[in-house]
């Protein structure tokens, strides 16, 4: 062999894959090791979670119990004015029944609303009967306004 065939030879060798993997590429251990701290990291928290959740539970309970004694006498619905379409009975509130939209939507509570206003501004009624305070019509309060006049300050 000459020194030509030699580096034909080993210029040949160079171009066939070599079988196998080599050993530096990739080590397993490492992978291995890191998996296995996951799946123990990840029973740890469960088992924190867990833990919490049953704290949480027993101090719901706990609250449960200690109820105050004043409770009992607060009302159930929240006093007026409240908001539109929100329950306004305590058997709506108790059953859970859904708004009558037809009858208590904005709408519908602005026109009761008015009429309840005109309902004022035209009729006689007492606004403080012990004090002695009534309510007229107000055409009638325009009128007698007109032939009184309006007091006014002399200087």
């Amino acid at each position: 062999m000459t020194d030509n065939d030699t580096k034909q030879s080993t210029h040949k060798n160079a171009r066939e894959p070599r079988l196998g993997h080599e050993v530096s590429d990739l080590r397993i251990g490492p992978i291995v090791w890191f998996l296995i701290g996951l799946a123990v990291a990840n029973v740890v928290i469960g088992l924190l979670v867990i833990g919490l959740f049953d704290a949480f539970e027993s101090r719901e309970e706990k609250s449960k119990a200690a109820s105050s004694p004043l409770s009992n006498e607060r009302q159930k619905l929240p006093p007026e004015p409240r908001l539109q379409l929100a329950p306004s009975t305590e058997e709506q509130l108790e059953r859970k029944l859904p708004p009558d939209i037809k009858r208590d939507s904005p709408l519908q509570e602005m026109k009761r609303l008015r009429e309840e206003e005109n309902q004022k501004l035209t009729s006689y009624g007492w606004v403080d009967e012990k004090a002695g305070v009534v309510r007229i019509p107000i055409e009638e309060a325009k009128k007698r306004l007109l032939e009184k006049g309006i007091p006014t300050r002399m200087k």
